[in-house]
């Protein structure tokens, strides 16, 4: 008699100890600048102010952690109090890149403006800020135009304790996005140590970063500012958001922003992430 029984299903691979996530692991942070640090105000010298701060956190929160494959930044319309105005401006989205980055590296927007660089750093992000800032646009009476947000979408990040995690030379990760065991990840060396950037299934970078502008938050000195910059850090990979040496990369890099102004920008956000990071140094 014919066996007519369906074959077994293999077993699927045995979980890794780390994953991609199915959403992002975030924190945010604010900074409050002051209005009297633009000599009379003038607008385009304002905007540039807080443009270079927002660059030169985004240049130290990386250091060490993460490498940039593309930098995006836009610009809108604002009236009078830095509020948006309704309309587009010309030229809205500007997306900087570099031979090394991902071939399929997309802007967020439409019709960006692409500009390449030879490398991607604070001194190319800066260069490119100005530009946009210096690009002439039209804006109606009583219009100005402002930047509006900063983009890394695309990222390598250095890889935590490497000896521990690498074996048979292979690098593999759980996708829980996609529902994948053990992806093999492309890594790279430079300067002594190892990075890694999203396998070719996943749709998640290992860090994705954003600053914008903001209306601060219920910090009683709020009113001293005349403007904040808010920063949106998205941890992707395990590696990184659980107890452990890639988690103590992290702190040590918003540490760093902490130590020069910037802040949580809610008061129970800073509870939760200094409860985590408690249990990191036990």
């Amino acid at each position: 008699m014919r066996d007519t029984r369906l074959p077994e299903a293999p077993e699927p691979p045995e979980p890794t100890e780390h994953y991609i996530f199915n959403d992002s692991q975030t924190t945010v942070l604010e900074r409050g600048v002051q209005g009297d640090t633009a000599p009379d105000r003038n607008p385009v010298e304002w905007e540039r102010i807080t443009a270079h701060c927002a660059v030169r956190a985004l240049a130290e929160l990386c250091e060490g952690l993460v490498r940039p494959m593309t930098f995006g930044m836009t610009r809108n319309r604002v009236d009078e109090c830095g509020l948006p105005a309704e309309g587009n401006p010309p030229r809205g989205n500007w997306f900087l890149t570099t031979p090394q980055s991902p071939p399929d590296a997309r802007s967020t927007y439409a019709d960006p403006q692409v500009v390449e660089t030879a490398t991607l750093d604070e001194q190319s992000m800066l260069t490119m800020v100005d530009r946009v800032l210096d690009d002439p646009g039209e804006a109606p009476e009583g219009k100005r135009l402002a930047w509006e947000e900063m983009r890394v979408d695309h990222t390598w990040a250095r890889l935590p304790e490497p000896g521990r995690h690498i074996v048979n030379n292979e690098l593999r990760i759980d996708d829980h996005d996609n529902k994948l065991r053990r992806v093999l990840v492309p890594r790279a060396h430079a300067h002594g140590r190892t990075w890694v950037t999203v396998p070719r299934p996943s749709v998640w970078y290992p860090f994705l970063l954003r600053v914008n502008k903001s209306c601060g938050t219920v910090y009683p000195d709020g009113f001293e500012y005349d403007e904040f910059i808010e920063m949106t850090i998205d941890v992707n990979w395990s590696f990184w958001w659980h107890p452990g040496e890639g988690r103590a990369m992290l702190d040590q890099a918003v540490d760093r922003l902490l130590r020069q102004g910037w802040r949580h920008a809610h008061p129970q956000s800073a509870l939760t992430w200094d409860h985590t990071a408690s249990r990191i140094s036990l």
